[in-house]
């Protein structure tokens, strides 16, 4: 009871100052605004006053003045009636002036008089005196009636600075605002201390005090009242709470409240009588949630759980020859992109309905992953299982159509068997995995069977992948060489750069190994990046090597070679190694073909402008290559190696590479021989036009150095 009294009156007390103290935040924040807004806008009706007043008393100035020309009065007499008129007589004993207020500057505002030199000409108490080094009380540098002078005689301003009040000792603001009058050397000084101005607001504030007091103290007797009655259905809940916690459910008496706590109240009762109900069909709900960690909730069929559970049960009771055969949607992904997962999800809805219906006591099939079933099937010999998953793939298919569903799918089909391919549910699992990418990955839709070929090309494709990145990154791949002969001259006309992998884990990795390799592991383009820069970064040293007038080839993916970035990359390493780009030829093979032709040409005339050679490499391999010749602007034509092989045993083809010769002048195309080993072949290839020839009789691919 102890406990429940200290919690009560706790969180009562936190609420009430909590209250209080944002009413009274609010109302301070309210009274302080109120109380600056007030002295603000009184202040400056107060400058307003000064400024009129000087305005005023010049005019009377003026008026005077031209009374005393006219009337012949003594200036003296005329000037001492100004100075009654702005402040009053002047007592010839005391020296002083008795103020009269028939001008309101505020209970102790004054007019003032100075000459240019700072004599005081009017004053209440200094009159005749000269305060030209007067400062003000809270700046010894400030020099005060300087101040009034230079701001009268510039027009008229405001000065402002610190005096003390009259009869006392307290400092107080002071504003004045200053005018010259010429003819007689005046300048005119309204003044007043602000105080006087604003004591209008302090008295707003003071009125906002009490009333923020008095009503601090009234809503504070209202909150007290209120947070009670809100804290005291919520102390019975607390209360029942501790009641649940030890098995006893108790409903809380509402007192037929409308209001949230009402609410707090209805829902509390609520949930003790959903836990009442929950504790008399607790069984039923632990069947349920067991049904949904071991079910597909969007199929109705076993999930990966429950087909776990049902094959290892079934291994560890001793059964016989089984198989794991799964099956992947083919066309899911397709369906979910372009036509929402709400229509995917239709579809995998109507195949699990197919096998739900379907009765068939050797075959446990469930939905293992987002689009794809996985079936054990006993009972079977191998025949009979390839005969049933192509039937069942048949059937599912015919359904889906029968059912409304009207979309075009198939299946990617994969199976091991237990216990040839593995004895627990694991190895089979993740060989029939292994298996049914290998599927996918040839796009077959025969029934792939395990073969432990498979998962050793996943795991070389794995680690080409890492050996692959680890090359470009710590450049292991370099740029060999291999020269083009002009063998009219006998000179080397250019260099073809060629990849070559010497890894520090695998050793030396041929480029027929290694370049599959890269297009697989979609490693194109930054292969093509880093081969461009290792060779355009050599093209100094190769001047060096050979000549001035050095071309060097570099051979450029059909992929790469459309990419939207290779004519800018291309472009920015030219110009970041200085390299003529007329000396840089890139050699595209007639893959690139099977893409938009228009665009082709189109990159082709960006290069052209940019000043680079195209060559179509291995000329001579392709079916389409003379039809080719006719759309496309080369620059060089590269007879393949398989070609040059053929002159001498072949006399067609002989005579067909002669009639390559001659196309290639027709179109002003240059020609060169790949894969010339022989003297033979040369001595041939010298009995046509054709001038440069590359290949091992000349120069292996070497490195720089």
């Amino acid at each position: 009871m102890k406990f429940k009294s200290k919690l009560f009156f706790s969180f009562s007390t936190k609420l009430i100052l909590v209250f209080i103290l944002l009413l009274s935040i609010s109302s301070l924040i309210t009274g302080l605004t109120a109380y600056l807004v007030a002295r603000n806008e009184l202040n400056r009706k107060g400058s307003q006053v000064l400024k009129n007043s000087v305005v005023q008393a010049l005019d009377l100035i003026e008026s005077e003045h031209e009374r005393f020309i006219s009337a012949n009065y003594s200036l003296d007499a005329l000037q001492e009636h100004i100075k009654e008129i702005l402040m009053g007589p002047l007592d010839p004993q005391l020296g002083t002036r008795t103020l009269h207020h028939r001008i309101d500057l505020g209970a102790n505002g004054y007019f003032i008089i100075y000459n240019s030199k700072g004599d005081e000409i009017m004053h209440p108490t200094l009159e005749g005196q000269n305060v030209i080094d007067v400062t003000s009380f809270d700046d010894d540098e400030r020099f005060l009636v300087q101040d009034q002078i230079d701001a009268g005689k510039s027009g008229g301003g405001f000065t402002y600075y610190s005096w003390m009040l009259p009869h006392s000792t307290r400092i107080a603001r002071k504003i004045s605002y200053s005018q010259y009058y010429e003819p007689w050397d005046w300048i005119v000084v309204a003044t007043a201390y602000e105080i006087d101005f604003n004591r209008g607001a302090a008295v707003i504030l003071l009125a906002i005090v009490i009333t923020m007091l008095l009503l601090i103290l009234s809503v504070s007797f209202l909150i007290v009242k209120f947070i009670r009655g809100v804290t005291t259905p919520i102390y019975k809940i607390v209360d029942g709470f501790g009641k649940v916690a030890v098995n006893k459910l108790e409903a809380v008496e509402n007192n037929l409240r409308r209001d949230e706590i009402g609410m707090l109240v209805d829902g509390y009762n609520h949930m003790i009588s959903a836990l009442q109900e929950a504790e008399s069909n607790i069984a039923d709900k632990e069947d349920y949630i067991k049904f949904l960690a071991f079910h597909d909730d969007l199929t109705g069929l076993p999930n990966r759980h429950g087909i776990e559970e049902h094959i290892s049960g079934r291994i560890k009771t001793g059964c016989n020859t089984a198989y794991m055969v799964q099956a992947d949607i083919w066309g899911l992904k397709i369906i979910n992109s372009a036509l929402g997962y709400k229509q995917g999800d239709m579809l995998l809805q109507v195949i699990g309905e197919y096998f739900l219906k379907s009765d068939n006591s050797d075959l446990y099939l469930a939905r293992t992953s987002s689009n794809e079933f996985t079936m054990w099937v006993e009972n079977r010999n191998h025949k009979e299982i390839s005969d049933l998953v192509y039937d069942l793939r048949k059937s599912v298919k015919e359904y889906i159509n029968k059912s409304g569903y009207g979309r075009l799918v198939n299946m990617h089909l994969a199976m091991t068997t237990y216990p040839l391919d593995g004895s627990t549910f694991s190895e089979l699992y993740e060989k029939t995995c292994i298996a049914l990418k290998t599927a996918k990955d040839e796009n077959s839709l025969k029934l792939k069977e395990y073969h432990d070929d498979f998962k050793e090309n996943i795991e070389n494709e794995l680690s080409m992948r890492k050996y692959l990145t680890k090359a470009l990154e710590e450049d292991e791949i370099r740029a060999f060489y291999q020269a083009q002969m002009d063998i009219t001259t006998g000179t080397v006309a250019g260099v073809e750069a060629l990849a070559r992998w010497e890894s520090k884990e695998l050793g030396y990795v041929p480029p027929s190994i290694f370049i599959p390799a890269i297009s697989s592991q979609n490693l194109v383009n930054e292969f093509s990046i880093y081969m461009i820069d290792k060779v355009l970064g050599d093209y100094s040293a190769l001047k060096q090597k050979y000549n001035d007038d050095i071309s060097v080839s570099i051979n450029i993916s059909p992929s790469y070679f459309m990419d939207k970035g290779f004519l800018d990359n291309l472009n920015t390493r030219l110009k970041k190694y200085s390299i003529p780009a007329e000396k840089l030829t890139l050699e595209i093979t007639e893959d690139v073909f099977i893409s938009d032709i228009d665009k082709i040409n189109s990159i082709i005339s960006q290069l052209h402008n940019m000043g680079v050679r195209i060559s179509i490499d291995d000329f001579g391999t392709g079916y389409s290559s003379l039809n080719y010749l006719t759309k496309m602007n080369f620059d060089e034509m590269k007879i393949d190696k398989s070609f040059i092989n053929k002159i001498i045993e072949e006399p067609k083809s002989m005579e067909l590479f002669k009639v390559l010769c001659q196309i290639a002048e027709i179109y002003d195309y240059e020609i060169v021989a790949e894969g010339v080993e022989t003297e033979l072949q040369l001595d041939m290839i010298k009995t046509t036009p054709l001038k440069i020839v590359q290949g091992y009789l000349f120069s292996k691919p070497e490195p720089l150095q």
